[in-house]
């Protein structure tokens, strides 16, 4: 059951959290100005951002473990792609802990809470972009295959799943 890696699994967790985070600050802002529930309830909104920032940890240590194995399947620089946006949401998340923090510590801060809100929502951006490039790891360029056992790598044709700069370069000029 688990010989597949753990990459794919774990990096759920921050695309949920992430995706998540902005629904609750902006509907815990609203009641907690509204005085519908207390101030100390924001305490949700910051374990949910300190738990996104940890999955994101996670997910990029175990993106990097898988990095080499597909690799022998989809060109480094396609792969790059991936890692650099995917190592952009630690930060973000890090960053939405932080402001969530302070929202949680200060007294009527509706507006530092309500800027948590719209960022965490800004913060959705780099957020697809990271799940956009993994899927087309998987997807277009087939990177799921460096995991597939000996004997069902050899039933994939030679070269059909393999892919190089040059692959990558055509499929961005066919955009223009």
């Amino acid at each position: 059951m688990f010989d597949l890696p753990f990459h794919p699994v774990v990096v759920h967790f921050p695309i949920v959290l992430g995706t998540l985070l902005p629904f609750l600050a902006l509907l815990l802002w609203w009641a907690i100005k509204k005085d519908l529930l207390q101030q100390k309830v924001w305490v949700l909104v910051t374990i949910m951002a300190l738990a996104y920032g940890a999955s994101a940890i996670v997910a990029v240590e175990l993106g990097e473990k898988d990095e080499d194995k597909a690799e022998e399947i989809v060109s480094e620089r396609v792969i790059e792609e991936h890692e650099e946006a995917g190592e952009m949401i630690p930060w973000v998340a890090g960053t939405l802990f932080l402001i969530s923090l302070a929202g949680m510590v200060k007294k009527n801060s509706h507006s530092l809470r309500l800027g948590l809100a719209v960022l965490s929502l800004v913060a959705l951006i780099p957020l697809v972009d990271a799940g956009h490039t993994g899927g087309e790891l998987v997807y277009q360029y087939g990177a799921a295959n460096a995991h597939l056992p000996a004997d069902r790598q050899a039933m994939i044709e030679p070269g059909k799943h393999r892919y190089n700069d040059s692959d990558h370069d055509s499929d961005k000029d066919d955009d223009h």
